[in-house]
């Protein structure tokens, strides 16, 4: 039984007991006011909260820590200050409550504050209180990074700076990695908060590095780093480090766990193969909610609404009770599926058969199914009357569908009003700004521009990577840092001279208001995930998929591109964002035709990169297979052959292939006399 189900009930009995005329205690109303919290329900909150009053109880400082908690998880935190403030005889707890409230929603200067005044009453900082503070000191403002050296400094004072608690709550600040490793007896708490709080902030690399030190020291991990772990790999779409991390939880009896399963599937879908995500879900013997819902989830990004929608039609045949990210998958299937009647009576089956509460999330799926097929009057209507009208997310939705469908009237109205609820987005400014350019209208477009540089606001650069021999290669829009990247442009460009061949016309306006944009056809063709693209085709043999990740969405033009040069170079690619969606362009790569590259000095780079992929491959297949081998390559750019694994090595194998008794009579002449000629160059 799901356990906000035990709460709700929890709930029911002490309602129950309260008509039954019981006389409850204070533990009775702590227990109910833990279950309010949890479940955030604030109405029957506010009940219990009215009945504790007319019993005289809430003068009990123990029950007004409860009321401040219970508020604080419910996301009123000005009422449980309100609360604070208006009560007598307050103790540590009742502060560290009202801290750990204000850290919970994100105000760290209050929360900064209350700690200042809480250390001038007198009260003695425990490690909870320290350890919320620094939490609050996370946040990228430099004053807060400030405060958090001076707590450092106060730890030590106190001589806290050992305890366990504050040196994982130390790693989060800004010199986080010389706090981490100058904590004494680090044990695998101190590691876990480590590592989850870097790929909890975007910082997955340095998650992954982390794991890889984590290791190196001899320790364990439990399941929930694996699983962080995981994650990381799903988001960076690194898949081949995803692997690893799989193969080595199989081999330590780890990926057993459920929870270590059900982010193997999430990461093997994020990196656009459904397919390994299918099996990992086929092998789990008893597949919980959380297994069932990644996996709905999973085929709906995909675009696979049909086997989503059976899954989830399976899960309830299975006894498994869906939960909120069960029917967000759902939903999301609908949208992508074009499945409208569908969606909206799944969204009803919500309320009325599960009785469960609908979420923004929800509702903005709803949004998104609607505008999809055109009814971009129907979602403006259900978002009125959502209950959600405020939230900037569900007007966003319907924006993104007014530049689909070209309704400039409607897009500009909206635009309007999402920017008024949101005014420090980017991306509420850049769809209007592309809803004006795609309809020629300069003038409005214009303005937008004008009207961000104004506010202040900028929009998040385009950032795309990809993963190659288990390290991920980044881009930005013209990037010129990476090594290859004189081969990356000239190859780009043999590319585009293809697809203009069969059709595809070079746009000359950049669709982003960003003033460091620049008008022109070079820059559009340069946008990053162009590149990275570019960059797997060299890299990457030709039966292996280009997986590339971008952190925005991908803009019409690249879009067109990508299915172009799938169909010309006979390739499987996938782009991935964070919107969320996934799209996959899917072509055959079997039959590659391999020309001589024209260009002399592209010819020259990719033979160095080649021939280092050639020489790593041989040695990986005699070590791993117990064979034999060596190579020798000859190339106008070197006065003698590169010869592996040595020269006597070389010798030897070519000695003993001579010596082999002949299977084709007619050949024998032309292979002697090539194996002399190598033992000449050799010995030379």
């Amino acid at each position: 039984m799901p356990r906000w189900v035990l709460f709700d009930k929890a709930i029911g009995l002490f309602l129950e007991a309260k008509m039954a005329c019981l006389k409850l205690d204070k533990f009775s109303y702590a227990g109910v006011l833990s279950a309010c919290g949890q479940t955030g329900d604030l109405g029957v909150g506010k009940v219990i909260h009215g009945m504790a009053v007319v019993c005289g109880l809430v003068r009990q400082v123990f029950l007004t820590n409860l009321f401040i908690d219970m508020y604080c998880k419910c996301g009123r935190v000005e009422q449980a200050r309100l609360l604070f403030e208006s009560s007598d005889g307050l103790d540590i707890v009742s502060w560290n409550s009202l801290i750990a409230g204000y850290v919970r929603i994100g105000a760290y200067e209050e929360t900064l504050e209350l700690l200042i005044k809480m250390h001038q009453t007198g009260l003695s900082l425990n490690s909870f209180t320290l350890g919320s503070a620094l939490k609050a000191c996370c946040s990228n403002l430099i004053n807060l990074i400030d405060f958090g050296k001076t707590l450092h400094g106060y730890t030590v004072k106190l001589g806290l700076d050992l305890d366990v608690v504050i040196g994982t709550a130390l790693v989060d600040i800004e010199d986080q990695l010389k706090c981490f490793n100058s904590t004494p007896k680090l044990d695998i708490v101190s590691w876990t908060s480590m590592i989850v709080g870097h790929a909890q902030n975007g910082n997955f690399e340095t998650a992954l590095a982390l794991f890889y030190e984590l290791l190196a020291s001899g320790k364990k991990p439990d399941e929930f780093i694996i699983s962080t772990i995981l994650g990381a790999c799903a988001d960076l779409a690194a898949e081949r480090s995803g692997e690893q991390v799989q193969g080595f939880a199989t081999k330590t009896g780890i990926g057993v766990f459920s929870i270590v399963q059900n982010s193997q599937i999430s990461m093997y879908a994020k990196s656009g193969n459904i397919n390994s995500a299918r099996l990992t879900f086929e092998e789990i013997k008893n597949p919980d909610v959380v297994s069932w819902s990644v996996m709905i989830c999973s085929n709906a990004q995909h675009g696979h609404a049909t086997d989503a929608l059976n899954l989830f039609e399976l899960m309830k045949s299975s006894g498994i009770f869906p939960n909120h990210i069960t029917f967000l998958g759902v939903l999301t299937a609908c949208s992508h599926g074009g499945l409208v009647e569908e969606g909206l009576r799944y969204y009803e089956s919500i309320k009325k058969d599960y009785g469960m509460k609908t979420n923004v999330k929800h509702c903005a799926c709803v949004v998104d199914l609607l505008s999809r097929s055109g009814r971009l009057m129907d979602a403006e209507n259900f978002i009125l009357n959502s209950g959600f009208k405020d939230n900037p997310v569900m007007w966003r939705a319907l924006l993104s569908s007014c530049r689909v469908y070209k309704d400039t009237v409607t897009g500009k109205h909206v635009a309007e009003k999402v920017i008024e609820l949101d005014p420090q987005e980017s991306s509420s400014y850049v769809l209007l700004y592309n809803i004006y350019t795609d309809a020629g209208i300069e003038s409005p477009a214009r303005k937008i521009r004008e009207l961000m540089t104004g506010r202040g606001v900028k929009k998040e650069p385009g950032q795309s990577w990809i993963e190659v021999r288990n390290r991920v290669h980044s881009f930005v829009v013209g990037d010129v840092s990476h090594p290859m990247s004189q081969l990356i442009y000239i190859t780009l460009e043999e590319m585009l001279d293809k697809i203009r061949k069969i059709g595809y016309v070079d746009q000359n306006i950049v669709s982003s208001p960003s003033g460091a944009e620049v008008k022109d056809i070079s820059m559009v063709n340069h946008h990053s995930e162009k590149l990275a693209v570019t960059f797997g085709m060299i890299s990457l043999p030709p039966s292996a998929p280009v997986k590339v990740m971008k952190n925005l969405r991908v803009c019409h033009d690249c879009h067109t591109a990508m299915k172009l040069f799938s169909k010309v170079e006979k390739s499987l690619v996938y782009l991935t964002n964070f919107m969320p969606s996934l799209l996959c362009i899917v072509m055959d790569r079997r039959k590659v035709k391999h020309e001589l590259i024209s260009n002399a000095s592209a010819r020259k780079v990719t033979l160095k990169t080649r021939r280092a992929s050639l020489l790593k491959k041989l040695k990986e297949l005699t070590t791993l297979c117990g064979v034999t081998a060596c190579a020798i390559i000859f190339s106008d750019y070197n006065s003698s052959p590169d010869v592996w694994p040595s020269h006597s090595e070389a010798v030897c194998e070519l000695e003993k292939f001579k010596n082999l008794p002949p299977k084709n009579k007619e050949n024998l002449g032309l292979i002697t006399n090539r194996i002399e000629h190598a033992m000449d160059e050799i010995e030379e």
